[in-house]
């Protein structure tokens, strides 16, 4: 029969210690990560991915930390109604058109430019531009190390 004996108190506190530096460390990996993940969806928002033309779907990417501080998002604001459907792709219907303030309509189209008295309704697809999961996918294993580094580091 083996028997031990364990000082309890110094155990514990020495545990309270050690969950409060992993909590901190963590944390902090992680908000440093969410601000890394973000920068890199702007980026490719700034035309790796989609053309920036008014950059409003760019300036939309927020970061947040949850409460706890061991979660973060990166998401867009909702101020872009364009958001989901350039990230997913799908189908958008668009209405039917009369010039308001001209004689005719002036669109692109199939590479040359279209002048109409009117365009009837028609549904517009569009491809998937994958800007957030793409992103998520290609920073992954790094923030997957950053937080391997602070648990390793906070152990030893």
């Amino acid at each position: 029969m083996i028997t031990t004996q364990l000082d309890a108190p110094p155990a514990i506190a020495k545990l309270e210690t050690l969950k409060k530096r992993l909590r901190t460390g963590v944390g902090e990996a992680v908000e440093s990560a969410a601000a890394r993940l973000r920068a890199i969806v702007q980026a490719k928002l700034s035309g790796e991915v989609l053309k920036a033309r008014s950059g409003a779907l760019r300036d939309s990417i927020r970061a947040a930390m949850d409460a706890d501080g061991t979660a973060a998002r990166v998401f867009s604001d909702g101020s872009v109604p364009y958001a989901r459907v350039q990230e997913y792709g799908g189908r958008v219907n668009v209405p039917a058109m009369a010039p308001v303030n001209a004689k005719a309509l002036a669109f692109a189209y199939g590479g040359r430019m279209v002048f109409a008295k009117h365009a009837a309704a028609h549904v517009v697809s569009l491809p998937e531009c994958s800007y957030l999961r793409s992103s998520l996918a290609e920073f992954a294993p790094v923030f997957l190390d950053d937080i391997r580094k602070v648990v390793t580091e906070n152990l030893a």
